[in-house]
């Protein structure tokens, strides 16, 4: 198998990783590359985000937990699926377990130190236009997805999401030279609104009210870098902008309405991606938020392990 080809499983590999270097707003990615038809992958890694610090509207502040000097945590452990059903066209799932933990009392925020439970699911279809194996131009993909929210409780400083069902489209590019590859994604999301929780603080036992999450755009660019036969180097640049929402300590806020922020993000990161068999690749990553508005700032880092399967993957690695 060319180079190229080795690459891009590699890639193929380890994309269901590619959204576990994010913060909460960030969770989709996608990949203008598809494997050979009737191959996949199963993939599972675990994500650690911690942070002492927050940004108020965009300030650096302490927060809610400045007295205390506690730490805001998250682990995640993520499974996903992705299958090429057509030699253009890939189905992906991924779904997550995670649990939070605040020591001792959140403040004004409310809820308990722990919570856990299952995260949102993203189901997606990704079809590539382009390909860059029988064309001069790089290839092209356009990924459309269903957002299923978990069953956890918002409104905790420490909520494992912002709940809400939805749906998210992209356009991704990606293209691969000798010594190079490179991959941007730009897309929008809709997650529509989420029920308040009664028992939040500013709720004021209002069950049944709705807040809205705002709808965001995103953009992920990542650059893989070979360093031999069978280590790859990437550095990620992910952005996410909502379109709207409420700022912390604004206008109609409360820690009930926590899913309206408007929640932006930048975050900065890298990876190193292990071939190990052919079939099997060891992915170790790590991130940190460098910019945002009403959101944690969050230091970022984990590994997952993927499997290759069906066709004639892994030959010639």
């Amino acid at each position: 198998m060319s180079h190229v080809g080795r690459f891009s499983l590699a890639v193929l590999a380890s994309s269901s990783l590619l959204a576990c270097l994010a913060a909460q707003p960030v969770v989709a990615q996608g990949t203008a590359w598809i494997g050979e038809p009737g191959t996949g992958t199963f993939s599972m890694s675990y994500v650690n985000q911690n942070a002492h610090e927050f940004y108020r509207e965009t300030t650096t502040v302490m927060g809610p937990l400045e007295a205390t000097g506690a730490n805001l945590a998250q682990n995640t452990v993520w499974l996903a699926f992705n299958y090429a059903l057509h030699d253009a066209v890939a189905l992906d799932v991924q779904t997550a377990w995670a649990r939070s933990f605040v020591a001792g009392a959140v403040g004004p925020a409310g809820g308990q130190e722990s919570y856990s439970g299952l995260f949102d699911t993203n189901i997606a279809v990704t079809w590539r236009v382009v390909d860059e194996l029988i064309s001069d131009a790089p290839s092209v993909a356009l990924r459309v997805g269903a957002i299923i929210a978990g069953g956890y409780d918002t409104g905790y400083i420490n909520s494992l999401g912002d709940g809400g069902n939805g749906l998210e489209t992209s356009l991704v590019v990606g293209k691969f030279w000798d010594a190079l590859g490179v991959s941007a994604e730009v897309g929008y999301r809709n997650r529509g609104g989420t029920e308040v929780n009664p028992d939040a603080v500013g709720a004021a036992g209002g069950a049944g009210e709705t807040v809205d999450i705002p709808a965001d755009m995103f953009f992920n660019m990542f650059l893989f870098v070979p360093v031999g036969s069978r280590a790859t180097l990437g550095a990620d640049y992910r952005v996410v902008n909502a379109l709207s929402g409420i700022d912390i300590g604004g206008e109609g806020f409360s820690p009930s309405r926590f899913p309206g922020l408007q929640e932006d993000a930048q975050i900065l990161g890298g990876r190193l991606i292990a071939d190990l068999t052919g079939t099997v690749g060891l992915n170790a990553f790590f991130g940190q938020v460098v910019s945002g508005r009403n959101t944690a700032k969050s230091r970022i880092f984990g590994f997952g392990l993927s499997v290759g399967f069906g066709g004639s993957f892994g030959e010639g690695f």
